[in-house]
């Protein structure tokens, strides 16, 4: 892949709310999104492919907001790769197949993969002679593993907080809660919030973490629409699929959100 040319002024510029910015570093990017689409995804039409351009960019802009040069060492492009083939990856299997990755899969994975010392193959021998694991899903959630918001990243209420005082690092895996409970604290709603959507389709996503400033600044409707070059009224569609879809996954779970 080419170096990707992105100033860090251009990424100010498009945190500050910048539009013209913003689609410049996400055009600058979308050879990477579409290489990304191509190596995932070969044999997609021409509109499957659309909608994943579509999700990578969200995801995208995602990263370019809540990217900190003070606390990533990594160019803007690295931090948000991962991410973006992950997003990719996951939208291309689910519209592909129907299939979606449940969090009791993912466990029982990285359960495997811990046993098997890391050999991929070895876990998938055990689990392929233990349980009604798919293929498609045991490699799915590999990917969900390795991705930036695996059950194991850390999730933070502030980046500065941690690199001040080392505090504040959480794993997913510690703030989904008891799934038999009711979530009361305001601190637990706050992390089921971060986890619900990471787990619907990005766009939906992106209209979310925009609106209510879920790890980024809240902007109004109109410019979440200029960052997703749509229009306001599509980008309150989002929103609500977004909403309907966080309880399909907090039902799912069993979770009282």
């Amino acid at each position: 892949m080419s170096r990707i040319e992105v100033t860090d002024e251009q990424i100010r510029e498009a945190q500050s709310g910048n539009e013209t910015a913003m689609w410049d570093i996400v055009s600058a990017h979308d050879p990477m999104v579409k290489s990304i689409i191509q190596s995932v995804a070969p044999s997609a039409g021409r509109e499957d492919r659309e909608d994943m351009l579509q999700d990578g960019r969200a995801v995208l802009i995602e990263h370019i907001r809540r990217y900190d040069r003070t606390v990533n060492a990594a160019s803007l492009t690295t931090f948000a790769y991962r991410a973006v083939r992950h997003a990719i990856a996951e939208a291309w299997l689910t519209s592909s197949s129907g299939m979606t990755i449940e969090v009791s899969a993912v466990l029982r994975v990285r359960s495997a993969l811990a046993a098997a010392e890391g050999d991929v193959e070895a876990a998938w021998a055990e689990l392929h002679g233990s349980s009604s694991l798919t293929r498609e899903t045991f490699m799915a959630a590999l990917d969900a593993l390795s991705s930036p918001e695996s059950l194991d990243a850390p999730m933070l209420a502030s980046p500065k907080s941690v690199a001040q005082d080392g505090a504040g690092f959480a794993s997913l895996r510690d703030t989904i809660a008891d799934p038999t409970a009711d979530i009361t604290s305001p601190t637990e709603r706050r992390d089921l919030a971060r986890w619900l959507v990471t787990q619907i389709a990005p766009r939906q996503s992106y209209a979310l973490r925009a609106y209510y400033g879920i790890q980024m600044t809240a902007v109004p409707d109109a410019e979440a629409a200029g960052h997703l070059q749509t229009t306001a009224a599509n980008v309150r569609v989002l929103r609500k699929r977004g909403v309907d879809a966080a309880k399909t996954v907090a039902a799912a779970h069993r979770i009282v959100a």
